[in-house]
């Protein structure tokens, strides 16, 4: 497990991925676009964030044609 580390402390110290988390939750099914948008974060930046917190099932993906939205996951109770 290449992300594996990650689990070693809080998911959400990294101050960029607790800002999108937040933003997920605040907003479910939206798209990354809107999240680099309203959070002023990088696209590499948000979609490597996204990726952990997907592995870490904090957050679903849901595909909407060719685009993802994202919603947090029901089982994160954070």
């Amino acid at each position: 497990m290449a992300m594996r580390w990650l689990f070693d402390g809080n998911i959400l110290e990294n101050r960029s991925r607790a800002a999108i988390y937040r933003f997920i939750k605040e907003n479910p099914g939206t798209y990354p676009l809107e999240i680099m948008r309203e959070t002023n974060i990088g696209r590499g930046t948000v979609l490597y964030h996204l990726d952990i917190l997907l592995y870490a099932g904090m957050v679903a993906c849901l595909k909407d044609g060719r685009l993802k939205k994202y919603r947090a996951a029901q089982k994160a109770g954070i």
